[in-house]
């Protein structure tokens, strides 16, 4: 994958020309995604939508899982369980999700176009499209720091993230997770369809 930090250091003709061999490479990668994600697309509304519905799910909480999935596979953050989540998590499609972003997901780890997307930023440099990700590597280096020192963890409007399994998994700290009992049942349900290891968690 070319670098995008060596990318900058090049003149500006060079960098043009980079760009533009990443452009066309990416141009025949997402013809070629088109029809599967014109069916991805249908199977992820009728999941995230009628599946949500259904199952009295926050559709929002579904939007945070959908960007740690991106994360991982844009090379951002490593997160195999939000991953593994997705694919038995009947509100969201693996397939759907794969579909839609596949051509610029094999792009960026071919060439690194888009170079945006999914890109972190320094803090104060925040966009609109850079919060998200900010927002879940601040968690994460919290964690990292104060994990040992905290005798509980209390995460209210927990959704379908699982930050916290990560970090606190074998750790001497109290765990409780709060939101609406629909969708903490569709999460244990899922986690356990999952293989994903969770009961040192409260679920309240």
């Amino acid at each position: 994958m070319t670098d995008n930090n060596t990318i900058k250091q090049l003149p500006r003709i060079l960098r043009f020309l980079v760009k533009l061999f990443q452009i066309i490479l990416y141009i025949p990668i997402q013809i070629i995604f088109i029809p599967f994600a014109i069916i991805g697309i249908i199977i992820a509304v009728y999941k995230e939508m009628g599946n949500s519905k259904k199952l009295g799910t926050s559709f929002s909480a579904v939007k945070a899982l959908q960007y740690r999935w991106m994360m991982h596979y844009f090379n951002t953050r490593t997160d195999p369980l939000s991953v593994a989540f997705i694919k038995k998590f009947p509100c969201e499609s693996h397939f759907g999700m794969w579909s839609v972003m596949g051509a610029l997901i094999i792009s960026v780890r071919l060439t690194g176009f888009p170079a945006l997307l999914g890109k972190l930023v320094e803090p104060g440099e925040e966009t609109g499209d850079s919060t998200a990700g900010i927002r879940v590597l601040t968690f994460d280096r919290i964690m990292e720091k104060y994990v040992e020192e905290v005798d509980q963890i209390v995460l209210p409007g927990a959704g379908f993230d699982l930050i916290v399994l990560h970090f606190t998994k074998g750790k001497k700290v109290q765990v409780f997770e709060l939101d609406q009992a629909n969708t903490l049942n569709v999460k244990v349900e899922t986690m356990r369809k999952a293989g994903i290891q969770h009961d040192w968690i409260t679920y309240i």
